[in-house]
């Protein structure tokens, strides 16, 4: 299998859940934006960008500029509108507690996205979405070790810059989760005790999207990842940490959600949308775990750090890194369900694909949890 593949695969995932715009969506993004405090002054103009979006299954995005006549000439309002998919991807979907997150982080000075206006009605677009400020960089990409701001620079650089991720998580834990949609945050995933309940979630979604029986050449493909993964997570609910007080925990901390400037600083954390009261650390462990996920097929790179420097670079920001044990394989666990969720999207053509990324899933699993099996 060859680089090609992996970077084909990437990019069906991406699309499978984007919809393409329709020939109004301009004038909606329009008549709700003009109605809005703090525009500035009245649209003359809404140009959209149609390039390829290299990153993002979870929302729909649209990427545009808004020229607006204010009193001193033309100001051009370089925006983005994220918006609810209906399920395509995620079925426990909520945008409003994002917009909330993100403006509550934004005013503490956590490196988020400029959260604008709220559409909580669906006018633009048919289901919620929020208006945030556009990012200026390079933007990020699925396959963060093919294309995107890693690969923009040298091994140096990109050494410094993946640490530099790490120690924005730390930055991200240490922060009070108190005031940020904090009734979200209380019924996600049911009842119960937050550790129970953030598992319960993912559990949900993994049924949902990998049958107990799936028809044909996959089934025992689909019957091997349910069964290995519903075992990690009896594992998980048996060794929780329920001592610890809920941090908050972004939820896909991959190395792809993160935009720097050009001094490689961290400009923007991105997708909130599975933040949830956590384990901070684990959201550290799934960042490593997506490091070795996106080198498996791309080409060899140098400057990628070692999961101990990522490690020593957290603990130092931080100043703590605890149960290790625990925090590494939930965060090994929700990336092999979020991974398995989105290959299983994948057109027949690139199964060997979707095989691949599982058996290393599996693997890796398989080293921290006893009974899995090589």
């Amino acid at each position: 299998m060859d680089n090609d593949n992996a970077l084909e695969a990437s990019r069906a995932i991406t699309g499978a859940t984007q919809q393409g715009e329709d020939d109004e969506i301009g004038l909606r993004l329009e008549n709700f934006l003009q109605r809005q405090t703090g525009l500035g002054g009245k649209i003359t103009a809404i140009r959209l960008d149609d390039g390829r979006r290299s990153a993002g299954a979870s929302s729909g995005t649209i990427l545009f500029d808004a020229d607006v006549d204010t009193d001193t000439g033309t100001r051009v309002r370089r925006l983005v509108f994220r918006y609810d998919l209906g399920g395509a991807f995620f079925s426990q979907y909520a945008l409003p507690p994002q917009f909330d997150i993100m403006q509550a982080l934004y005013a503490r000075g956590l490196p988020v996205p400029r959260p604008l206006w709220l559409d909580a009605g669906g006018e633009v677009n048919g289901k919620p979405g929020l208006f945030m400020e556009r990012i200026e960089g390079i933007a990020p990409s699925t396959m963060p070790f093919n294309e995107g701001p890693y690969m923009a620079v040298g091994a140096a650089d990109r050494h410094r810059m993946l640490l530099e991720a790490a120690r924005t998580l730390a930055a991200v834990h240490a922060t009070s989760s108190a005031g940020l949609a904090d009734d979200h945050f209380a019924r996600r995933g049911g009842d119960g005790h937050y550790l129970d309940r953030e598992i319960g979630w993912t559990l949900v979604e993994l049924r949902r999207t990998i049958p107990p029986a799936a028809p044909g050449a996959k089934a025992n493909l689909y019957r091997d990842i349910r069964d290995t993964l519903e075992k990690v997570a009896d594992w998980l609910t048996a060794h929780a940490p329920r001592h610890r007080t809920p941090e908050l925990a972004h939820g896909d901390a991959n190395i792809s959600n993160f935009m720097y400037d050009d001094a490689g600083q961290v400009v923007a954390l991105l997708d909130w949308e599975l933040a949830h009261h956590g384990v901070g650390e684990a959201d550290l462990a799934y960042q490593i775990a997506g490091i070795a996920h996106f080198a498996l097929l791309a080409p060899p790179i140098d400057g990628i750090p070692a999961p101990d420097e990522m490690m020593a670079a957290y603990a130092q920001a931080r100043g703590k890194l605890e149960d290790w044990d625990f925090a590494q394989v939930l965060g090994e666990w929700r990336l092999a369900v979020f991974a398995s969720m989105g290959m299983s999207r994948l057109p027949p053509e690139l199964e060997d694909v979707e095989r691949t990324y599982w058996a290393a899933s599996r693997k890796r699993l398989a080293a921290l949890v006893p009974g899995i099996g090589a």
